[in-house]
């Protein structure tokens, strides 16, 4: 009899450790993984798509740019978005330049006189929203200083509660460029790392986001950024590549439609998500993640104990929303 109860006592043991250590990966019974914060990034004009009963916790707007003077528009308002249980949802307001490099230079060192400006522009329209984002993604190495700096000045801006975050691109090691994680989780009170775009529109086509790159992504950027500030990106778009250069982003029901071709063929592991080829007078591949494969990165990312922030709210098959929840404590 004691033999038997020590027996039963390592297989619960061995269950328990399997359960915790890999996020019960297997289980198709354990459909929704919770998080403290869940954020999805809406586009301005398509707040049709916004889905009122998604569990998300945070909204971020996107966005606000900045002009050729280095100022941005006060004007815009929040979307309206329905109360959640348990309570109401944060909005923010994404301001963003993604391709100016010169712009950037102009705007963040404080010699050119823009960075007040914009401050001052900025500190204005956050009275409106529950927070910030800062998503400038063309600055180069020699203003990581000067961003830092704009960072630091904005943040003793802002009026008292409002969230400072800050988009950083997604890195598996050091690399010596304007991004720097520990520096920027000191200042920002959350960090977004964009785990997504593994391969881009102008590279060779491959996954958007496969979970071992994500892994790699997840594990560098837990190191240098504390995992309560830390919340970790998932496309919710598929990429499709073809011959001279073409390539494009998809819905999911873009992509439902092409695998229904008759002569699409179709390959899929849990890494990768689906792969689909086809011909429209030239071969196209496409990489897409189903709710099977995004589940398996989100059972790694509760493991790490971070939030997620989805890019972009109206892209996604809406079961999504069932496998998710929403936690106290994350």
């Amino acid at each position: 009899m004691k033999f038997r109860h020590t027996i039963l006592f390592f297989m619960c043991l061995i269950f328990f450790v399997i359960k915790f250590s890999w996020g019960y990966v297997n289980s198709d019974t354990d459909t929704q993984i919770g998080f403290r914060e869940i954020w999805g990034y809406l586009m301005r004009g398509e707040e049709k798509y916004f889905r009122k009963d998604a569990p998300i916790t945070d909204i971020f707007y996107f966005s606000a740019g900045v002009n050729s003077k280095g100022r941005i528009n006060i004007s815009v308002i929040p979307p309206y978005t329905p109360v959640i249980a348990g309570g109401t949802r944060r909005i923010h307001l994404v301001i963003s330049d993604l391709t100016h490099t010169s712009l950037m230079h102009y705007c963040l060192n404080r010699k050119h006189g823009a960075r007040r400006n914009l401050i001052k522009d900025i500190t204005e329209v956050s009275y409106k929203f529950d927070g910030i984002q800062i998503d400038f993604e063309a600055i180069t190495k020699s203003d990581r200083y000067a961003f830092l700096g704009f960072l630091r000045d904005l943040k003793k801006s802002l009026p008292v509660r409002k969230i400072l975050s800050v988009a950083v691109p997604p890195r598996r090691m050091y690399v010596d460029d304007a991004y720097d994680y520990s520096a920027i989780s000191r200042i920002a009170d959350r960090v977004l790392v964009m785990a997504y775009d593994q391969h881009w529109s102008t590279s060779k086509p491959g996954p958007v986001a496969s979970l071992s790159w994500c892994r790699e992504v997840t594990s560098y950027a837990s190191k240098y950024i504390p995992r309560r500030k830390l919340i970790m990106g998932l496309p919710l778009y598929g990429r499709e590549w073809g011959a001279q250069g073409f390539s494009r982003s998809l819905k999911w029901n873009q992509v439902n439609a092409l695998m229904e071709r008759d002569d699409a063929v179709i390959e899929y592991s849990v890494d990768q998500g689906f792969k689909v080829m086809y011909d429209e007078n030239m071969k196209i591949t496409l990489y897409y993640d189903d709710i099977k494969a995004t589940r398996q990165k989100l059972f790694m990312y509760r493991n790490y104990r971070v939030g997620v922030g989805f890019w972009r709210l109206g892209m996604e098959n809406e079961n999504l929303w069932e496998i998710l929840k929403i936690t106290e404590g994350g």
